[in-house]
């Protein structure tokens, strides 16, 4: 069993070998939301036990990835904003400057309200 992430989904994928062709065949057995990755009802009753261990030692290992992305942009957010400065200053007006900018506001007062709701602001 292997696990592929396309876009907003996880496709749960068992290879059997094909003696006739000896070569491995990949199937799609079913596909979880990543939004809310539960195995349904109906994919549990089709996954071996130890296909539905793979997927939920999978999915711990992703949210660990996830949450260590998480602390490392956290703790190098000041580098990050202190390069992005400079890039800035020598961009000055063009197109991508003005592009990236609405996001970056945008992130910025998203971020300035959990602050101050966290009160982690002076």
């Amino acid at each position: 069993m292997h696990f592929r992430v396309r876009k907003n989904v996880v496709q749960l994928i068992r290879t059997t070998y094909d003696k006739s062709r000896k070569k491995g065949n990949n199937a799609i057995i079913g596909t979880v939301r990543l939004a809310k990755p539960e195995l349904s009802a109906e994919l549990r009753r089709e996954l071996k036990a130890e296909e539905i261990a793979a997927f939920d030692a999978w999915m711990k290992t992703q949210r660990h990835t996830d949450a260590l992305r998480e602390e490392l942009a956290a703790l190098t957010l000041a580098e990050t904003v202190a390069r992005a400065e400079r890039w800035f200053e020598r961009e000055g007006d063009s197109v991508a400057a003005r592009a990236a900018v609405a996001e970056v506001v945008l992130q910025w007062q998203t971020l300035r309200r959990l602050l101050a709701r966290k009160g982690l602001l002076d």
